[in-house]
């Protein structure tokens, strides 16, 4: 490679071309983090020049990665393929685009001319393709219309054809963070040009005089605007030769056998680290153009619905905080492999997986348009499961997930929703038992730790013996560790009517009750994950009859039997109050009530408002409550008269017989053999 800095007039003033791949990340560059800086590092050396300041240095801005790309003709202009420093090139552009139509709107003639330079090629009556070929940058395809209308349309025609994101009554952009990001950059440049050249932000000396000078109706007074006009085009010539002349990067161009990935992956930009999918995405296209294989027709074909800003949302797993698309590949590796991956080391990861692909392992991928249609088929099913649609069965089984936080099973629902031996049903009864399995482990108080390695073993079982229901039912009721095994009814029914299950903090109890433990013990579940249940319990209730199983997006936990419950709520057996033997039996009233105050039985749900009107009211002002409400399973509790501890015991029983069908032990056939 040769390699040496240049400065940004050298850079652009050459007729060549400088082309982003399309399978390079979009402009991320942002206002905080680097359009701000980059101006105050621009401003700082246009005063230097302005005022003829000694200047020590230049400012450097990092490299810039150019590969040669082979012309079809003598016509065409030379261009380069950008390794590395896109953001930088594109910044470039977009403030001298700024200055440019401000010196236009300001009729600065000779400005716009010099400026125009740095912006597209000249002698275009002579290249094979003069309307690409004008370009000296030209980004990808992705924001290549919005970066073409900002070089070419002009600032009115600019203003008109994206009307949205302007002022009506002013000509200037919205707030940056609410348009896209080439305009923004350009708006955010325009504006500080314009305040620089139009104030004394440069520290002009003679801006006061001349501002006073301008007013007098004299001869005086016209000499001053022309000199205030002269020093204003002063001012804008200063910015844009202080960019050009004062700010330089270290060109760096690969020769034949230098391996431009190797050093793309090893470069990061000014203060906007790669990401993982980043480089993911650049190895995937550096191979399919060193394979022969068209990069810009496969991303086009495949890749170009992974660029969605859906795939950019934040979200947070566990510890880690990343971009969906990361998620994605690392939940598509461990599907493939059946083996864990490091977040972390997502890259290399990848590299390994597709290292592994290519000698052979798994089938192995034939060409990168192979690999591309693979991770195209896993991404439309993670993305129905992230869209958590009701109406698709993927989707459904997604949203019923939720609550419990466990993602770690989705390697193992990929690889069997992708599996084309087993039909909707097996694959719907597949995703019934996981389902089950994780719910009732959860309602046991059964741990999570190592969920992750645990469903990859499950998933390389199902690999060797062949993907079923069965065949998973079967080897998840086979477990007996405490971290893998299946909670079957006996046991599940014992949480389940005798646990306490609400994890929410107790108000401590009043007046004689206080005498007593005030507290029952913690709760398994956290109010989200008990709603999700009490919720699922109300739309098996539902029949034929009712005309939706829709409700109502503000539920909340309710306790029949308040957790302050001294008042309204008194004990049985009053009279033995004062008696050794009454003292016990209350000692016992209190342990039992405490225990089941948390449980099933004892817990509804209401709308908020309602929730609030009745929280510690007695049985009968809640009975009324019930009464109205639109839920199943609130109007069933209206059958009762009194409430207390047995009947809270009843109704736990009664809701488990509806749990125990909806998260059911698997009912493989050796079972019912064995019981046949």
């Amino acid at each position: 490679m040769k390699a040496g800095p240049v400065t940004v007039r050298q850079l652009l003033e050459n007729r060549q071309r400088f082309c982003v791949p399309i399978y390079q990340r979009h402009y991320v560059w942002t206002r905080d983090k680097q359009w701000e800086p980059f101006w105050n590092d621009v401003r700082t050396k246009a005063i230097e020049r302005l005022h003829d300041r000694e200047r020590r240095f230049s400012h450097f801005m990092g490299a810039v990665v150019l590969e040669v790309r082979a012309t079809a003709s003598s016509r065409q202009v030379t261009s380069f393929q950008v390794v590395d420093g896109q953001q930088r090139l594109t910044t470039f552009q977009l403030f001298l685009a700024a200055a440019r139509d401000y010196a236009k709107q300001a009729k600065f003639e000779d400005s716009v001319g010099l400026i125009e330079g740095y912006l597209v090629n000249e002698k275009q009556h002579l290249m094979e393709d003069p309307d690409i070929e004008k370009f000296k940058v030209w980004p990808t395809k992705f924001e290549r219309r919005i970066f073409q209308d900002i070089l070419m349309v002009g600032r009115q025609d600019l203003r008109k054809k994206y009307h949205e994101h302007f002022y009506v009554k002013q000509d200037k952009i919205y707030p940056y963070r609410t348009v896209p990001n080439m305009l923004g950059a350009y708006g955010y440049f325009f504006e500080r040009i314009k305040h620089a050249v139009e104030s004394d932000d440069l520290e002009d000396d003679f801006a006061e005089t001349l501002e006073t000078g301008k007013e007098q109706g004299t001869e005086e007074g016209l000499r001053s605007k022309i000199a205030d006009r002269v020093v204003r085009e002063r001012r804008l010539d200063v910015l844009w030769e202080a960019l050009v002349e004062e700010f330089k990067v270290v060109e760096i161009r690969l020769e034949e056998g230098d391996d431009a990935q190797v050093i793309f992956e090893t470069l990061n930009e000014r203060g906007q680290p790669l990401l993982a999918a980043d480089l993911v995405r650049n190895n995937i296209f550096h191979r399919a153009d060193a394979g022969g294989e068209s990069a810009e027709k496969l991303f086009d074909r495949y890749w170009k619905d992974f660029e969605d800003p859906s795939w950019s949302i934040m979200e947070k797993q566990g510890r880690y905080k990343k971009v969906r698309i990361e998620f994605f590949l690392a939940n598509f590796i461990a599907g493939k492999i059946a083996g864990e991956i490091t977040l972390s080391k997502l890259f290399s990861e990848y590299k390994a997986f597709v290292k592994l692909q290519a000698s052979g392992a798994d089938g192995g991928y034939g060409s990168v348009q192979a690999e591309l249609q693979d991770l195209v088929a896993y991404g439309k099913v993670f993305r129905r499961l992230l869209e958590r649609d009701r109406n698709d069965p993927l989707g459904h089984f997604a949203k019923l997930l939720h609550p419990w936080d466990v993602t770690t099973v989705y390697p193992l629902v990929l690889r069997l929703w992708i599996e084309e031996e087993l039909g909707a049903d097996e694959k719907e009864k597949c995703l019934s038992i996981l389902l089950a399995f994780i719910v009732r482990r959860a309602i046991c108080g059964l741990t999570t730790k190592n969920y992750n390695r645990f469903f990859l073993s499950v998933l390389r079982h199902l690999n060797a013996e062949g993907f079923s229901s069965e065949r998973l039912g079967m080897f998840l009721i086979g477990q007996t560790s405490e971290s893998a095994r299946f909670p079957d009814d006996p046991e599940f029914k014992r949480s389940w009517t005798s646990i306490p299950m609400y994890s929410q903090r107790l108000t401590p109890l009043r007046g004689r009750a206080a005498r007593y433990p005030p507290a029952p013990p913690p709760g398994r579940l956290t109010p989200r994950r008990v709603r999700a249940v009490l919720e699922m319990i109300e739309r098996a209730k539902r029949h034929k009859y009712h005309e939706t199983d829709q409700l109502n997006e503000n539920l909340s936990v309710e306790h029949i039997l308040p957790t302050d419950w001294a008042e309204h709520w008194p004990l049985p057996s009053k009279g033995f109050i004062d008696t050794k033997e009454g003292d016990a039996l209350r000692w016992e009233q209190i342990n039992r009530r405490q225990q089941l105050l948390n449980t099933f039985g004892n817990l509804t749900i209401l709308t908020r408002p309602l929730n609030s009107s009745v929280q510690n009211g007695s049985f009968s002002v809640k009975r009324e409550a019930f009464d109205h409400s639109l839920l199943v399973m609130n109007r069933e509790i209206t059958k009762y008269e009194t409430w207390g501890e047995d009947q809270i015991v009843e109704r736990g029983q009664e809701l488990f017989a509806v749990a125990k069908d909806l998260w059911p032990y698997p009912e493989t056939e050796f079972l019912k053999a064995s019981r046949g």
